[in-house]
């Protein structure tokens, strides 16, 4: 099988760098912040990049990947050994660089709502009810967004592009909405240009996000939002935010006064998020928990095996903010890799906020960072920090371990080493 659709003409693309795959020129497109390359193959695959200008070096994310380039004059090449989804930084052209190695894929037949490849659609709102789904094939590009409220087995997939411009500059609108669902897919596609948040679940449970490849600019434009949720997998996705990649919150909300309330304050638990690449802009943080918890509790979360590119902002590679009364437990950050951070490395904080609603504040207890590695650059000494603060004494931030946690190759063995600050907060261990 060897399957290829091209992109429609009219869709904004490259115009200083080109890409082929296996021989086979793929298509580059472009927004405001990024390219973004999608290929389909099976088995290894010879990438092949050839900028309008000398190429000067070429960084490859995820570095645990070690991929060995070849770069001679204008040309720089590469070889995969299986479908990859990468961050490329090309000193050369203007713009990084996203590479979506997916798997070939044909279309099964089976969606309600299908878009061919090879066309731009202008749908606005899509609705899934019950057992109904969304096929958009690569090549095509659906200009719109996608609701659902009480709906049970639907799904969104395909390797085309969900765009959210049809909506630009429609406050607060998010691409993906889904309230109360429950066995929900979504795998596969390309996400761009949103007007805020990218896909917020709201009280749903068992829903599983595979595959997706996101591009965010504006700030506010959130990766994926779990508000309320009970078992959430997410996994084998690449996204870049210009705010939270990924971000747990659980409030009631509406999306404007005259939409119904989502009444998604509901204690969250059963979260995993693995085996994904975040890309965090200016603004946000790479994994948050928080702000808005109004709600008893957040237990039994993981994060693991886990590539963070960058934190380019003020936001924290790794964070909890409960301003609400919330008690956040029982968490897991292992097997993590942080390329680039900024401002702060690991931010937990029991505090108020603009955001938050409750009188009353919170709790964070039981945290565990194993198995981390973080990379730390000349800028970073003097100037970036790590924060575990409470509120006051009665709302502590406790018990958190530093299991192998590694700054600069360096084992950490206290947080003078770590340059972290501690209010209200008790029982730190490091081993």
């Amino acid at each position: 099988m060897n399957i290829h659709h091209h992109y429609p003409k009219s869709y904004p693309r490259a115009q200083e760098v080109t890409v082929k795959v296996n021989g086979r020129e793929v298509d580059v497109l472009r927004t405001n912040v990024a390219y973004f390359a999608p290929a389909s193959y099976s088995g290894s695959a010879v990438v092949e990049i050839e900028a309008a200008s000398p190429i000067r070096s070429v960084a490859i994310s995820p570095l645990k990947l070690n991929i060995p380039v070849e770069i001679s004059g204008n040309t720089a090449r590469f070889t995969l050994t299986d479908n990859r989804y990468l961050h490329l930084k090309i000193e050369g052209i203007s713009l990084p660089l996203f590479f979506y190695g997916n798997e070939e894929q044909a279309y099964d037949g089976k969606a309600t709502f299908y878009f061919k490849g090879g066309q731009v659609y202008e749908v606005g709102e899509l609705v899934l009810r019950d057992n109904e789904s969304i096929y958009i094939e690569g090549g095509a590009v659906v200009k719109g967004s996608v609701r659902a409220s009480g709906a049970s087995n639907i799904k969104i997939y395909g390797n085309g592009v969900l765009d959210g411009s049809y909506f630009r500059g429609t406050r607060d609108y998010r691409t993906i909405l889904l309230y109360d669902c429950s066995n929900v897919k979504i795998q596969d596609i390309i996400m761009v240009e949103p007007p805020c948040w990218m896909i917020m679940l709201a009280n749903c449970r068992h829903v599983h996000i595979d595959r997706i490849k996101q591009i965010g600019e504006v700030v506010s434009s959130d990766g994926i939002d779990i508000v309320g949720c009970q078992h959430v997998l997410i996994e084998n996705c690449i996204l870049r935010n210009n705010d939270d990649c990924v971000v747990i919150k659980a409030f009631d909300w509406s999306e404007n006064p005259d939409s119904p309330m989502l009444y998604a304050a509901k204690d969250v638990h059963g979260i995993e998020v693995r085996s994904c690449v975040f890309v965090n802009g200016p603004s946000g943080n790479a994994i948050e928990i928080g702000h808005e918890l109004t709600i008893d509790e957040v237990r039994e979360v993981k994060f693991h095996d886990i590539d963070i590119v960058s934190v380019n902002g003020y936001g924290a590679a790794l964070s909890i903010h409960v301003g609400d009364r919330a008690t956040v437990r029982d968490i897991v950050f292992e097997n993590i890799r942080i390329e680039h951070y900024y401002d702060k490395l690991i931010d937990f904080r029991v505090m108020r906020s603009m955001y938050n609603t409750d009188k009353e504040r919170g709790h964070i207890q039981d945290i565990l960072l194993k198995d981390i590695e973080v990379t730390s650059s000349v800028y970073n000494p003097g100037y970036s920090i790590s924060v575990i603060g409470g509120y006051d004494a009665d709302h502590l931030v406790e018990r958190v371990t530093f299991d192998n946690f590694k700054l600069g190759g360096f084992k950490i063995m206290n947080g003078n080493e770590l340059d972290l600050f501690v209010k209200e907060a008790k029982d730190i261990w490091f081993k």
